[in-house]
């Protein structure tokens, strides 16, 4: 997981709900990507199941929402 932030005032998603603890999103927050992965996406899917790079459908929650385990 890559930790983002901390939100700045004017980002858009401040005021939405983390869907892990359903706080919103407020300045200076730490937030991070969680994946679900290629979404109907076929061409995605066919990255992923190569072992290719891929966009992937994602949720944002609070770092602390998260395991913390940061990957570069």
């Amino acid at each position: 997981m890559r930790r983002f932030g901390p939100k700045q005032a004017d980002h858009p998603g401040i005021g939405l709900e983390c869907p892990a603890c359903h706080i919103p999103f407020k300045e200076g927050d730490y937030t991070t990507l969680v994946l679900l992965g290629p979404g109907e996406d076929e061409e995605a899917r066919d990255r992923r199941d190569q072992g290719r790079p891929y966009n992937a459908v994602a949720v944002e929650i609070h770092w602390d929402c998260s395991e913390q385990k940061e990957v570069n």
